[in-house]
């Protein structure tokens, strides 16, 4: 991370927190809310610079409540930030029943993000092997500066379950130190439709 320190003076000659100029903030959103004050996330650009930092100020929640803005620190750390698109896993309402033609409708390959910790993520269909593996190294790229050498590695299993085929991408290392990103690409078992 990089990061800027700001004394409160300088914050508040570009207008920090409250008296920015439109076009300067870029994004305001409150990450915590306690019972007399919240903490507000602000991202803005630096006239300066060009820039975007990311700061966090408190302000109380009536006009009666007194917090220090900058929680009591005469230097303020701000990180500098970029925007990105991000991938977000969310738990939505079913809106038909389970249906075994998705074998109609959907490619059979599928290239998945599977971090280990965290939820699975689905980077894309493809129509075949090739386009599969594809757009699951072109994600790799956006997401790393620096992107070794890539192997697809196959995966032995048994043809049991959803998927008959799994293919595993490894990063390879100058030092041999060979490495999972965590993305696989696999293939949908093609079931007879009755």
């Amino acid at each position: 991370m990089i990061n800027r320190t700001f004394t409160r003076e300088q914050l508040e000659e570009i207008g920090v927190p409250f008296e920015l100029h439109d076009d300067a903030e870029l994004a305001r959103d409150t990450v915590n809310s306690g019972r007399w004050n919240k903490t507000v996330r602000l991202v803005f650009r630096h006239p300066d610079d060009g820039n975007a930092y990311l700061v966090r100020y408190q302000v109380g929640l009536t006009e009666y409540q007194d917090c220090d803005l900058w929680f009591g620190d005469d230097e303020i750390t701000a990180t500098e930030v970029e925007q990105r698109p991000v991938v977000v896993q969310q738990w939505k309402p079913v809106d038909a029943p389970a249906s075994q033609t998705l074998n109609l409708v959907l490619p059979a390959w599928e290239a998945m993000y599977e971090p280990g910790n965290v939820s699975d993520y689905l980077v894309g269909y493809a129509n075949s092997e090739a386009a599969a593996k594809g757009a699951a190294e072109a994600w790799l790229r956006s997401q790393k500066d620096e992107v070794g050498r890539l192997e697809w590695v196959p995966e032995e299993r048994q043809a049991v379950g959803e998927y008959d085929q799994w293919f595993e991408l490894v990063e390879l290392h100058d030092d041999s130190v060979h490495t999972g990103p965590g993305l696989v690409v696999r293939r949908r078992a093609q079931k007879p439709t009755a």
